[in-house]
C-alpha cells in the first residue's frame, strides 16, 4: 500500500474530507452522527499545516447544501434485536449524497491527496462509497483513512478502496491545537487535549488498544496556553476535554492546569463529559472542579450490578460511587449537574437490572445519560460475545439496533427506557403515583415499593 503521507512534501495540497455516515434515526438524535467539531482531523489539519502543506477544508455533514437536512435517503433495513424476532430499523445515509459530494468536490482545484478519518466502526458501510466518489472526481488524487475504525478495523478499511490505512496515531499530531479555523465560525467551543489513552483495560472499551497499551500526556501549562491563544484569537469561550483518562497522574496534570484557570480566570467554560472513574474522586479535587467554574461532573457507573461490574473489570465498588456522590452534593452539585453514565443493552442483562439502576440514581437525586451498548472489534467483549449474535457486517453492530436484546430484555423497551429517561431526572415519587399501564413505568413501580432498586451490599 502507497505510502501517502510521508511522500507529501511542502507545498502540497490536502483537502480534510468530514465524510458522511450511515446509521438509524435513533442514533441521530441520540448526537452519534456527528460531533460539534470532528477534532481529529482539525488535529490532521494542523499537522498538515506544519509540515507546509496547503489545507482546506469539506465537511460533508454540515455542507450548506444540506439546507441544514442531515438525513438523506435509505439505504438498508437491518434487524433489530434478534432477527428471529422480526424487528428492522433503516439504516440512513447522513450528508452530501454521492451526486452532491462529487460536484463539491469538483470545486475544488485537484488536491494532491485527501484525508479522511472514521471513528465509529459501524459508520464505515458508506465509506467505499465516498472514496470511489473522490476518486471520480479526482483520479490521480491519493486517498489517507485514518482514525478509530482503521486502527482496530484495518483489513475492513483497506476493502474501502483508500490508497493508504493508516492505524494508530501520527504521533506529531497526537497533542497539536485543532486548526479549527479551517471550519466556518463563529467559533463557541474547541476541544483541548491533555491525556490520551487509558491504564484500565475495561471489556467494552477499546481505548487501551487504540493506544497499544500507552497514556500519553503533554504538560498542563501547554493546555492552559492553547486555552489562551484560542479564547484571544478566535473568541472561543467553551472548552471540551475529551480525553480518554483526565484524572491520570491527576496531581501532575489536572490539578496544576485547574489551579492555573483558578488564578488566571480566564472566563471559560470548561466541560469534562466523557467523565471520571468515582473510585478516583476526592473532597479536594471536586473542590478545584467547583472554583475553576466546572458546572456539571460526569460519573461513570455502568451499572449498579457487583456481578457485572467485575465482568467488565471496572475499577470501583458501588460504595465508592456513593461516596462520590456525597462529596459533590457537599460542594453544591446536584440534580441535572450531575451526569451518570449506565450502559443498557448488554449481553444477558435484563430490564429489570437497567432499571433498577435508574431508581438508584433517582433515589439518590440524580440524573442518568444512558450510554446504548455495542460490541466493537479490539474490545474483549469482541472476543467473548462476537458468536453469541448473527452479524455479518460492522454496520449491523450500530449500538442502537439493541442485539444483545432477549425475552427479559426486547427491543422495544430499551427504546422506550431511553427515550423516558436519558439525560432526564424524575422523583420516585413522581413515578410511583402514576396511573399508567406502560410495562416500562409499572416495572419501575414494582421495584420502587419493593426497595428493590437499593444495593445490598451498601
Amino acid at each position: 500500500m502507497t505510502d501517502v503521507l510521508n511522500s507529501l512534501k511542502s507545498g502540497a495540497k490536502v483537502l480534510l474530507l468530514n465524510a458522511p455516515v450511515s446509521d438509524t434515526a435513533t442514533a441521530e438524535k441520540m448526537g452519534m452522527i456527528a460531533s460539534e467539531a470532528p477534532f481529529g482531523l482539525l488535529r490532521i489539519g494542523a499537522y498538515f499545516r506544519q509540515r507546509g502543506c496547503r489545507v482546506e477544508w469539506l465537511d460533508a455533514l454540515r455542507d450548506p447544501l444540506l439546507n441544514g437536512r442531515l438525513r438523506r435517503h435509505v439505504r438498508k433495513i437491518l434487524p433489530c434485536g434478534s432477527p428471529e424476532n422480526g424487528a428492522s430499523k433503516e439504516i440512513y445515509h447522513y450528508g452530501l449524497d454521492s451526486a452532491q459530494l462529487a460536484r463539491r468536490l469538483a470545486e475544488f482545484d485537484a488536491p494532491d491527496a485527501i484525508a479522511i478519518s472514521a471513528n465509529f466502526t459501524w459508520h464505515s458501510d458508506v465509506l467505499a462509497e465516498t472514496i470511489q466518489t473522490c476518486k471520480s472526481v479526482f483520479p490521480k488524487t491519493k486517498t489517507i483513512l485514518g482514525g478509530n475504525f482503521p486502527t482496530v478495523c484495518p483489513e475492513e478499511a483497506a476493502r474501502t478502496g483508500a490508497d493508504q490505512v493508516f492505524s494508530g496515531d501520527i504521533e506529531e499530531a497526537r497533542f497539536l491545537p485543532t486548526a479549527i479555523d479551517l471550519m466556518p465560525g463563529p467559533y463557541h467551543e474547541d476541544y483541548l487535549r491533555m491525556i490520551k489513552g487509558c491504564p484500565y483495560k475495561c471489556s467494552y472499551c477499546i481505548t487501551n488498544c487504540l493506544n497499544g497499551g500507552h497514556v500519553y500526556a503533554q504538560p498542563p501549562e501547554k493546555v492552559f496556553a492553547e486555552l489562551i491563544d484560542k479564547r484571544d484569537r478566535f473568541g472561543v469561550k467553551t472548552f471540551i476535554f475529551n480525553d480518554d483518562f483526565v484524572l491520570f497522574q491527576q496531581k501532575k496534570y489536572l490539578d496544576p492546569f485547574l489551579d492555573m484557570v483558578i488564578q488566571e480566570k480566564p472566563g471559560a467554560i470548561l466541560q469534562f463529559p466523557l467523565g471520571f472513574s468515582a473510585h478516583i474522586v476526592t473532597e479536594p479535587f471536586i473542590a478545584r472542579m467547583r472554583q475553576a467554574g466546572v458546572e456539571t461532573i460526569t460519573l461513570a457507573l455502568e451499572t449498579i450490578s457487583e456481578r457485572r461490574a467485575r465482568a467488565m473489570n471496572r475499577p470501583h465498588h458501588i460504595r465508592e460511587f456513593v461516596r462520590a456522590v456525597d462529596i459533590l452534593k457537599a460542594h453544591g452539585y446536584k440534580g441535572r449537574n450531575i451526569r451518570v453514565f449506565c450502559l443498557i443493552g448488554l449481553p444477558d442483562q435484563t430490564l429489570d437490572e437497567i432499571l433498577k439502576t435508574i431508581c438508584f440514581l433517582f433515589h439518590l437525586g440524580i440524573m442518568p445519560s444512558l450510554t446504548t451498548y455495542t460490541l466493537t472489534p479490539g474490545s474483549g467483549d469482541m472476543e467473548r460475545f462476537k458468536d453469541r449474535i448473527q452479524w455479518n457486517a460492522l454496520d449491523e453492530l450500530s449500538p442502537d439496533l439493541w442485539r444483545f436484546a432477549n425475552p427479559e430484555m426486547r427491543a422495544g423497551d430499551l427504546e422506550r427506557t431511553y427515550r423516558y429517561f436519558h439525560e432526564k431526572y424524575y422523583p420516585l415519587e413522581r413515578i410511583v403515583d402514576s396511573p399508567t399501564d406502560d410495562p416500562v413505568i409499572v416495572a419501575m413501580q414494582k421495584i420502587v415499593r419493593s426497595r428493590g432498586h437499593l444495593p445490598e451490599n451498601l
